[in-house]
């Protein structure tokens, strides 16, 4: 298979090394001529322009900033510019919108077209341990399987091109919410003259500890007491005051505590915590 891959940032750059690695003929292009030239010293085939690019190769892989220039690239160029008879994997984190814009126009043409934003760093994508969310039409998913095995160890088909950018964003959202509660439960710990290793391993910790005891719970609907609400808003009320003590702020706190004091007040207090998620206000 033939693969282009347009956009050599970072994840555009690991993404060709890696498929190169793997014996795949890769030609690329970036606007920015030394990215190009650094790939092919690695094998890669640099080209011109994406006009040259795209109609010279099986699949086009499409690894850019955002949607101003998905708009530009993607749906200025690199789709008028496919063959009917070409797929496109548009692997940029856009907005739901862009994916479902970008696929309108590639059915227009009788391009096959998937959304696959990916969750991994720089070094996953060079290893081809990416996680892939893939959306689009079912054919176009079955027909790029193998190339997208290739490019990451879990590769999910999410339905369709909207579905994959919400899920993409909201794995990303966890993120930032993650490090900045981090950020917030840390100080507090400082604060208090907690050892600094210790803290660190302790509340890190509970993240995946947390996500993981709760996915079945989320799956069936179930909300049998493991860890009551009640039990939950009372030890956030002692956690604020803790905080107050050490003159540490925790805004991510405060704004917690009215949803899971609205719940408690909704009924929801006998029951499990992870109520608040499966009967949202």
């Amino acid at each position: 298979m033939h693969v282009g891959v347009v956009g050599l940032g970072k994840m555009g750059s690991a993404i060709a090394r890696n498929l190169l690695a793997r014996g795949y003929q890769v030609s690329v292009w970036n606007r920015t001529r030394e990215a190009a030239e650094a790939l092919a010293a690695d094998g890669a085939t640099p080209r011109a322009s994406i006009e040259e690019l795209v109609p010279a190769v099986d699949v086009a892989i499409v690894m850019l900033w955002g949607d101003e220039v998905a708009r530009e690239v993607t749906l200025g160029r690199v789709i008028p510019a496919t063959p009917a008879s070409g797929l496109v994997i548009e692997m940029s984190t856009l907005s739901p919108g862009m994916y479902e814009t970008l696929e309108n126009a590639a059915d227009r043409r009788g391009v096959a077209f998937l959304a696959a934003p990916v969750l991994g760093s720089v070094n996953l994508a060079q290893e081809g341990s990416l996680t892939i969310l893939a959306g689009g039409r079912e054919e176009a998913f079955e027909r790029a399987r193998t190339l997208l095995n290739a490019l990451g160890t879990t590769v999910t088909y999410t339905g369709s091109v909207g579905a994959s950018g919400y899920l993409k964003l909201a794995n990303n959202t966890v993120i930032g919410v993650v490090a900045d509660t981090l950020a917030e439960l840390l100080a507090v710990c400082e604060r208090a003259g907690v050892d600094r290793r210790l803290a660190i391993e302790s509340v890190s910790s509970a993240f995946g500890r947390i996500a993981n005891s709760k996915t079945q719970q989320l799956l069936n609907r179930d909300s049998e007491p493991r860890f009551s609400l009640n039990a939950l808003l009372k030890d956030l009320l002692l956690a604020r005051e803790a905080a107050k003590s050490v003159h540490a702020e925790m805004p991510i706190l405060d704004c917690v505590l009215p949803a899971i004091q609205n719940a408690a007040e909704r009924g929801l207090g006998d029951r499990d915590y992870i109520a608040v998620a499966l009967e949202p206000a």
